[in-house]
C-alpha cells in the first residue's frame, strides 16, 4: 500500500470517529423510534425552527443536546437553529448553539457539513475545534492540516499531559484526540513534526491499547508511514 492510500485510509478513519464511530461514548448513528418529528434541519439560524414552543435558549439548548444524546439529531438541529433565531442571546449562548449544532449535524451526515458551524464557534470552543480540526482533515490539504495543528494546539493537546474531557456527548476521547494531532504533525512534516508525532501517539497508545479502535488504526498507519520509535 503506498503513502496516498494509507493517508486516504487515516482521514477516513477520523471522518468515522468524529462521525460517530470512535470508542468515545458518543451517540453514533441510533435514533430512539420514533425520533422527535421536526420540519427541518437547517445549516444555521435560517430556515423552518421546527416549533417547539419553547423560548428560553439555556432550555433549549439543554433540550437539543438531549435529543442528542439520544440520536435525535434532527430534532437537536432545529433547536440550536431555533437558539440562533433569538436577537437577545448571549454571545457565549450563541457559542454553545453553533457547536451543537456542529456536532448534530456531523453525526447527522458527516463531519464536513459541520464545518460551517464548527467555524462558528471555535474561536472560543473546544469540541468545535475538535470537529473542525478533523473536517479539515478529511479535506486532505496540506494547509487544512496545519490549520487543524493549530486549532488541536489551541485545544491544549500539544501538551502530552493534558487531557481533553468533552462536557458534551460527541463521542472524542482525549485519546483520540491526541492521535489524530499525532497523525497532523507527522502529515505536516516540519522541523520537529517527527518527534512531537512520536510523543502524541505514544500518550494515546498508553492510554486506548485496544487492538482495533481508531487510534490503535492511526497508531498502525504512522507505523506503515515511516514513523519509528513507536
Amino acid at each position: 500500500m503506498n503513502r496516498k492510500m494509507i493517508v486516504l485510509l487515516t482521514i477516513g478513519i477520523i471522518f468515522f470517529l468524529a462521525s460517530g464511530c470512535g470508542s468515545g461514548g458518543g451517540s453514533g448513528r441510533y435514533t430512539i423510534p420514533p425520533e422527535i418529528p421536526t420540519s427541518g434541519t437547517g445549516t444555521g439560524g435560517t430556515g423552518d425552527i421546527g416549533g417547539t414552543g419553547e423560548t428560553d435558549p439555556d432550555s433549549l439548548i439543554a433540550s437539543a443536546w438531549e435529543d442528542f444524546r439520544y440520536g435525535a439529531f434532527s430534532s437537536a438541529i432545529n433547536k440550536f437553529n431555533q437558539v440562533l433565531t433569538i436577537t437577545s442571546i448571549t454571545n457565549e449562548q450563541k457559542v454553545q448553539s453553533y457547536n451543537g449544532l456542529g456536532w448534530s449535524l456531523t453525526k447527522s451526515s458527516g463531519v464536513e457539513s459541520g464545518y460551517s458551524s464548527f467555524t462558528q464557534a471555535s474561536a472560543s470552543n473546544n469540541e468545535a475545534r475538535i470537529g473542525l480540526a478533523a473536517a479539515l482533515i478529511q479535506r486532505g490539504q496540506k494547509a487544512g492540516i496545519t490549520q487543524a495543528i493549530q486549532l488541536l494546539e489551541a485545544v491544549g493537546l500539544n501538551n502530552t499531559a493534558y487531557r481533553f474531557t468533552s462536557t458534551h456527548p460527541i463521542g472524542i476521547t482525549n485519546a483520540e484526540a491526541h492521535a489524530m494531532l499525532a497523525f497532523c504533525y507527522y502529515w505536516r512534516n516540519g522541523v520537529g513534526d517527527e518527534d512531537k508525532a512520536k510523543s502524541q501517539i505514544n500518550v494515546a497508545i498508553s492510554e486506548d491499547n485496544s487492538n482495533d479502535s481508531a487510534v490503535a488504526q492511526i497508531f498502525k498507519t504512522l507505523q506503515a508511514m515511516g514513523l519509528s520509535g513507536i
